[in-house]
């Protein structure tokens, strides 16, 4: 497998993002691109990105490819690309990632690790209530209650979005906006909704919202929440966040 990506910036802020929840995950390349599928260590949530071969400037695979990575190798390295060139070479046990810059070239050859994973299948979700938003709207409501450092709720009715937090030094912190106005734009309505999501699930959307220009964002009473992000025609990177259960 060859592929070179077309921006290392977004490159690196996707694997920033995949490393925040999943220390290490099997990139599996084939014929329709790059995927990742991988629940982090305590099971509350699921990372899935899926890179469509015209994702990339140039990509081709003609034998599939399942590779495990350590995702803080990966970031150490692509923190180093600057202005370079991204072009990454796969086999079963190596990841090779060169930097092109003129006629100047680095490479970085990393050994795979053997990571045992279970075949999931993520259902159709039935979103309770769906809205989308811009990246620096999602990240400015995050700011803002994730300063308590605790558990963060949400409620949100057909009309209203409403999160807050609250913590003993902090105190409390609450942000409520219109659905349907100029910033919250309404994609599915069902019930209303009311959950709790864990101060590190919550981080991990403001996370991963970076990666793009806007955000899906799904709330299920019943079922995990998922943050989506697209990132060309096709392509996308997803986080599922499971509710914590409140007494």
């Amino acid at each position: 497998m060859q592929c070179v990506w077309d921006n290392s910036a977004q490159c690196l802020k996707i694997f920033k993002a995949v490393q925040y929840t999943n220390p290490m995950v099997n990139l599996t390349f084939d014929q329709h691109g790059l995927n990742i599928m991988s629940m982090d260590g305590s099971k509350t949530s699921l990372v899935r990105l899926r890179l469509q071969p015209d994702f990339f400037k140039t990509y081709s695979c003609s034998t599939a490819v399942i590779l495990g990575v350590y995702t803080e190798m990966v970031v150490n390295i692509l923190s180093k690309a600057k202005k370079s060139s991204v072009v990454w070479n796969a086999t079963d046990d190596v990841l090779s990632i060169t930097f092109v810059n003129n006629d100047q070239k680095t490479i970085f050859s990393l050994r795979g690790i053997d990571i045992e994973e279970d075949h999931l299948d993520i259902p159709e979700l039935e979103d309770d209530c769906a809205i989308e938003v811009r990246d620096t709207v999602l990240r400015e409501w995050m700011d803002k209650v994730l300063m308590a450092k605790g558990d963060v709720s949400f409620q949100l009715t057909e009309n209203t979005f409403d999160c807050k937090s609250n913590s003993i030094d902090m105190g409390t912190i609450q942000h409520t906006e219109p659905i349907g106005g100029d910033r919250v734009e309404k994609k599915a309505y069902r019930n209303d909704v009311d959950i709790t999501l864990s101060y590190h699930s919550t981080k991990s959307m403001a996370v991963f919202s970076s990666c793009g220009d806007t955000c899906f964002v799904g709330f299920s009473n019943s079922q995990p929440s998922r943050l989506k992000v697209p990132l060309h025609v096709g392509s996308y990177l997803c986080v599922y966040v499971a509710p914590k259960m409140v007494d």
